[in-house]
C-alpha cells in the first residue's frame, strides 16, 4: 500500500455512503492526532471536534512530533473548520485516548497520556471554552 495523502482531515457524511474529504486548517496539520471527541463547544448545535494528540517515537532524523497542546475545530457549517485553542489550556504529552464523561450535570473529558497520568479538562460553563 502507497500512501499519497498526509493532511490532518475529516470525511463529512453527505448521505447514502457518499462522503466528502475535508483538510483540516493549516493550524491543525502541526502535530498527528491520535483521538477526537465531537462536542458542542460554542453553544450553536453545530459538531464541533476536540482534537488530541501528539507522537514522540519519530526516528531521530524527524524529531518529536509535539506541537499539539489540545486542539478544539469549530464547525462554521458546509464542512468548514476553524482551528481554536482551548481557552489557554496546555494538554502536554502524548495523549492516546479522549472519552466523555459526567461529572454532574457537567460535560468533562478524561485525557489518556501515554507513560504519564491522566488528566480531567471540562468546559467553564455549557457552550463556552
Amino acid at each position: 500500500m502507497t500512501e499519497n495523502y498526509f493532511e490532518n482531515a475529516v470525511l463529512i457524511n453527505k448521505g447514502n455512503l457518499n462522503f466528502t474529504l475535508q483538510p483540516l486548517p493549516w493550524q491543525a496539520q502541526l502535530s498527528p492526532y491520535r483521538d477526537a471527541v465531537v462536542v458542542d463547544a460554542n453553544g450553536d448545535n453545530l459538531p464541533d471536534i476536540l482534537l488530541v494528540g501528539n507522537y514522540y517515537e519519530n526516528n531521530t532524523q524527524l524529531g518529536r512530533n509535539d506541537a499539539d497542546f489540545g486542539t478544539i475545530l469549530l464547525n462554521k457549517g458546509n464542512g468548514l473548520f476553524s482551528c481554536e485553542s482551548i481557552n489557554g489550556l496546555e494538554i502536554k504529552g502524548q495523549v492516546r485516548h479522549i472519552k466523555k464523561i459526567d461529572i454532574g450535570k457537567q460535560e468533562a473529558f478524561i485525557l489518556a497520556r501515554n507513560n504519564d497520568s491522566t488528566i480531567v479538562i471540562k468546559f467553564k460553563s455549557p457552550g463556552k471554552r
